[in-house]
Formats: C-alpha cells, sequence, structure tokens
C-alpha cells in the first residue's frame, strides 16, 4: 500500500477492514482495532464471521454473497462482538474488490459505530413515548412511519395497523381529497406552524366517531428525505368547556344587557370595564364612548365626586359591599338621581380586582315621593279647611256684620278707619278661606261645550276700567274656526281671571297683556302673556305649589296658581309656563276638543285692545 493511502487509511475515524471472500481478516485499520476491542494481530487471526452473534451470522451471508454476486455495494446494521463480551450496533458498507480477471478477490468493508445514533433514536423513541400528546411522523407522499401510545389511544388503531398506512385514514372522509391538498402545501413551503389554523380540525377514530383535535408540525430533514413530526391534542373536552363558558358568558351578557337596572364594572382604578345598555340609555352615552374612562370624570356632579371616591376607596381597600346614592350626569348635561349598590370581585389572593356597581335610577321615584308628599299636604288641607269653615266661618260672618253695622252708624273718622281694617281683614280671611275650599272640595267641572273666544272676551270686560288706568295695551290673538271645548265655563272663568290678576299685578309701571287662541293638534291652546318682571328658573318649578307666592306678605294666598292647574288637569287638560326675568311671563293652557262638536266657531278678525 502506497504510503499517502496507508496514512488515509489510519487516520479514518470509521473502521475499514479487508477481508478474502471466505470472510478471513486481511487488513485492518487502527479504528477497526479500536471498534472491536481486539489487537490487530488477533483480528488477523480471526474470519469476519467470528465478529458476528450467531443469531446475526446468516444475515451477514446472505448480504455478502449478495455483494459477491452482483458485485453491488451493500449497507446493512448489525451487531459487532467485542473482545471484553460486549456488542456493539454498527451500520457495515460493505463492497466487492475485484482482480484484473473481473472477478471478486475480496470483500471492504467500512463499519461505523451506531451507539451513539442509537442512543439518540432511544432518547427520541423515550421522548415520543411519554409525551402527553400523541405523536406521529409522515414522509412526503402522507405514509405513517412512527406513532406513539397516545396515538393509538386517541384514534383507537394498534401500532401496526397504522405503520405504512396514508395519514388521511385518521382524517375524516368529508375532509380527505382537501388535507391531501394541504399536507402538499405544507411540504412545498415546510415551517414549524400548526396546520389548520385559524379552522376548525377532526379527526376520525378507528369505530368512526369523530373528535375535535389541534395539530402542531415540525418539518424534519432526514437523509432519507423530508418527514413531518406532528403533535395531535385532543382539544374535545376543552371545547365543550369553552362552549360551556361562551353560553355562560352569553347568558351573563344577555342578563346585563337586558336587565333593567344599571350595570357598570369598574377596575380597582374606578376606569369602566362594562356599561350595559340600561347604563347608556339613562345617560345618552354608548358603551363605545365611556370605555376606559373613570367614572368620576364623566358622570358626576363637582360637588359629588369627592363623596364617591371615599365609597370608591372603601371598596378598594376591603370593604366587600356597600350602596351609595348620587347624580348622573346625562350626555345632555342633565341630571339624574341614582341608589347605587356595590359590590367587588377579588382574585385568588383576596386582592380586589373588579368593583360592580349595580344601580337604579330613582329619579321619577324621587319625584313619586314628592307628589306624595304634596298630595299628603293637600288632603291635610281639605281636612283643615273643612274645619276653619265652619269654626271660623260664622264666627266671621258675625264679625263682618258687625262692622259694617258700626261703620254705617259712626261718624267718628278714626273709629271708621279702624272699622273699615276689620271689614278689609275679614274679607281677606273670607276670600283665602273660600280659596281653601275651593282647593280642597274641588266639584267635578259641569262640563258642555264651551267657547274659549267668548270666555276671552267676558274675562277682559271685567278688567277694562283696571286696563285703562294701568298705561296696559292688550293684544288678541284669536285664531279663526277654533272648535269648542267640553268645559265647565264658570271654572274656566275662574282660570282665566287668576291668570289676569297676575299678569297685571306684574307689570305696575304699564304694559302688554296678551292673550292667544288657536288649534294645537286635538287641542285648543290658550295663552296669556305679560310683559313684566318675570320669574328666575328656580321659582318656576315651584309657581303650582300650594301657599308657594312671589307676593309680598299679605298680598297673596299662594293658592291662586295651584287651583288653577288643578282644575285645567280635572279638564283633561294641561298648563305650563315660560318666564324670563324683566322679559315677562306666558303661561300655556291646552284643552282637548270637544269630541262631540262637529263645526268650528268662528271669530270676527280680532279688534285692536
Amino acid at each position: 500500500m502506497l504510503k499517502p493511502f496507508e496514512d488515509i487509511f489510519e487516520a479514518s475515524k470509521d473502521a475499514i477492514g479487508y477481508a478474502a471472500p471466505d470472510g478471513a481478516i486481511l487488513l485492518i485499520n487502527r479504528a477497526f482495532s479500536e471498534l472491536t476491542g481486539f489487537s490487530r494481530e488477533e483480528l488477523l487471526r480471526m474470519n469476519a464471521r467470528d465478529l458476528i452473534p450467531e443469531q446475526q451470522k446468516e444475515q451477514r451471508d446472505r448480504v455478502v454473497a449478495q455483494v459477491l454476486q452482483t458485485g453491488e455495494p451493500a449497507e446493512y446494521e448489525i451487531d459487532y462482538l467485542r473482545k471484553n463480551g460486549s456488542q456493539v450496533s454498527v451500520s457495515v458498507t460493505v463492497f466487492a474488490v475485484k482482480g484484473d480477471a473481473g472477478k471478486p478477490t475480496g470483500l471492504a468493508a467500512i463499519v461505523r459505530d451506531l451507539t451513539e445514533r442509537k442512543q439518540a433514536e432511544e432518547q427520541f423513541r423515550l421522548l415520543v413515548e411519554s409525551s402527553p400528546n400523541g405523536i406521529l411522523m409522515v414522509d412526503e407522499s402522507g405514509t405513517i412511519l412512527l406513532v406513539n401510545r397516545q396515538i393509538e389511544q386517541l384514534f383507537g388503531y394498534e401500532r401496526a395497523e397504522l405503520i405504512g398506512q396514508p395519514v388521511e385514514v385518521l382524517v375524516p372522509q368529508r375532509v380527505r381529497s382537501h388535507h391531501a391538498g394541504d399536507r402538499d402545501e405544507f411540504f412545498a413551503h415546510s415551517e414549524l406552524r400548526a396546520m389548520g389554523k385559524g379552522r376548525d380540525l377532526y379527526g376520525v377514530r378507528k369505530d368512526g366517531q369523530e373528535f375535535r383535535l389541534e395539530i402542531g408540525l415540525n418539518p424534519v430533514r432526514t437523509r432519507g428525505g423530508m418527514r413531518v413530526l406532528a403533535s395531535v391534542v385532543d382539544i374535545s373536552e376543552r371545547k365543550r368547556a369553552e362552549q360551556t363558558l361562551k353560553k355562560e358568558r352569553d347568558f351573563i351578557d344577555a342578563v346585563l344587557e337586558t336587565a333593567g337596572a344599571l350595570v357598570v364594572v369598574l377596575d380597582r382604578e374606578g376606569r369602566i370595564l362594562r356599561f350595559n345598555r340600561a347604563c347608556e340609555e339613562a345617560t345618552g352615552y354608548s358603551s363605545e364612548e365611556v370605555m376606559g374612562r373613570y367614572v368620576w370624570d364623566l358622570f358626576l356632579i363637582p360637588d359629588e365626586v369627592d363623596g364617591e371616591k371615599a365609597v370608591f376607596k372603601r371598596l378598594r381597600d376591603g370593604e366587600p359591599r356597600n350602596d351609595y346614592e348620587n347624580y348622573w350626569k346625562r350626555k345632555d348635561g342633565s341630571l339624574r338621581r341614582v341608589s347605587w349598590s356595590n359590590t367587588v370581585l377579588t382574585d385568588s389572593k383576596g386582592m380586589v380586582d373588579y368593583i360592580v356597581a349595580a344601580g337604579i335610577d330613582i329619579t321619577d321615584f324621587r319625584h313619586m315621593q314628592e307628589q306624595l308628599r304634596k298630595t299628603e299636604r293637600i288632603a291635610e288641607l281639605g281636612t283643615l279647611a273643612s274645619g276653619m269653615a265652619h269654626e271660623i266661618g260664622t264666627p266671621m260672618n258675625v264679625i263682618l256684620g258687625r262692622a259694617e253695622y258700626l261703620l254705617q252708624r259712626t261718624a267718628d273718622e278714626r273709629m271708621k278707619k279702624g272699622l273699615a281694617t276689620i271689614v278689609t281683614q275679614v274679607e281677606r280671611i273670607t276670600k283665602v278661606m273660600n280659596q281653601l275650599l275651593a282647593f280642597a272640595r274641588r266639584r267635578t267641572p259641569e262640563r258642555r261645550a264651551v267657547d274659549l273666544g267668548e270666555i276671552v272676551d267676558d274675562s277682559l270686560e271685567l278688567f277694562q276700567e283696571r286696563i285703562a288706568h294701568s298705561r296696559i295695551a292688550v293684544e288678541k290673538s284669536i285664531e279663526a274656526d277654533v272648535p269648542a271645548v267640553s268645559a265647565d265655563r264658570d271654572q274656566l272663568i275662574q282660570v282665566l281671571i287668576n291668570l289676569m290678576v297676575n299678569s297685571l299685578h306684574a307689570m305696575p309701571e304699564g304694559g302688554r297683556l296678551r292673550l292667544s287662541l288657536d288649534r294645537e293638534g286635538g287641542h285648543v291652546r290658550l295663552g296669556v302673556s305679560d310683559t313684566g318682571h318675570g320669574m328666575p328658573e328656580e321659582t318656576l318649578s315651584k309657581v303650582f305649589d300650594p301657599f308657594f307666592t312671589t307676593k309680598d306678605f299679605g298680598k297673596g294666598t299662594g293658592l291662586g296658581l295651584t287651583v288653577v292647574k288643578g282644575i285645567i288637569e280635572e279638564h283633561g287638560g294641561t298648563i305650563a309656563v315660560e318666564s324670563a326675568v324683566d322679559k315677562g311671563t306666558t303661561f300655556w293652557i291646552r284643552l282637548p276638543i270637544d269630541a262631540a262638536q262637529t263645526t268650528a266657531i268662528s271669530y270676527p278678525p280680532p279688534r285692536p285692545g
């Protein structure tokens, strides 16, 4: 052997040997000796078959015979016996060495130690078998090369039933054709990813039962070509749990969205996380507009911010629940009174995660309470008025009669002045008593078709002299063909007189009194306007309350407008007031048109007042 080739031969890490056709070892390198544990001299006295375990000699002889017969090299795996009695797995590549006549003169073999590969394969096998997920490997044609125990359990097959089968056997029949195309696409653009991501994937068991699964795919390049290692997880239980959870969430969402109560969920900093439909309707804000915003920045009036934050702090610091009442400001700026019941939701460590506030809009309830209190006061006034009419009315009539009698008989001016004062005050008491009785004993209206235009004219006639001396101009705007209303004529005259008296009192320096009458849908609208001193906003809300008056003490009872409102409502109508300071006041009365009247009442053109 030439020196360069001898050096290469000896330096090779693979074991290299040469033997006669009958197996007698003729030449080996150092690596061969190290692999088997035999010295060079010992090996040169041995036959290659001496290194093969008895049960594997037939396999070795069959390969050698094939190489000698065909002259083609062959590769096979086998165990070698070592000098210490152990065995080592090796890969043997054997080829024939031919003489000048072209016939084999010997066999050369390159032997590689497979110990590390076998250990890696064993570790891989153990890893695959111990995986909680199903593991299978397929080649580019989709043929199953490897499965683990979990795959057997998931799909109901024995391992031997799957090895060599197309992977589509594990796919439902209805999607097999699509699966083959997906598999080809994956091999063409292989990367670590989830096959079918974004789609529902199904597997089919041996018994034909389908189940939901999730697959992770990992491409592996081997000497035998591209392989794909698939991790398969049965997600049937998870999907059922997700579906159950979704149903629960949908149920909770439906309850929250259809509940009449206002429901707000806040994080521990006070930012809004949930805002149900009742909240949207109550505030005018959409859920999207309020998400992530602080509740006190958006809804609370300045005077209540500190109180709200104190309540929130108590909840965050561990108070499990509390109740609170405040105003919420709507998007349009109006206020609603809300009663809240607040509860905390904590994490596993007891720390507050969320605060759930359930509220009831009590604005109307508070209004009803106020109305109830007024009704109770009115009932009490009725009882009081009846008693006063009996207990005070008779003595007052006697006093009035005697005072008037003495006033006619006396010539003493001082006496006359005193008696006149008595008469005036008794008449005032009598007037108050009569208004109380009218207010408390509101009689049922005696209705008939009434011409409101005539009532306007008759009422104005009563005030002609006073108007003439008060520098007050009168304007009338009476629409033609205004229908009649079904009403008690006397009560409507009382209403109009009361409103006109108030207007005249509001214009001590003169002004303009305007009376209008027109049709508005199914109602007749009567307007009484003045250009007097007007009323501020806080007064407008109280003008119809019993005993509320803006006049000086002794000049008004505070019952006039209360009686007016009662009469109008008894007729099925409404009364409203508009006013501005230093600009004047307008009362609008709306009464339903008399359904029995088929012909409208025509009025002549208005005359200048």
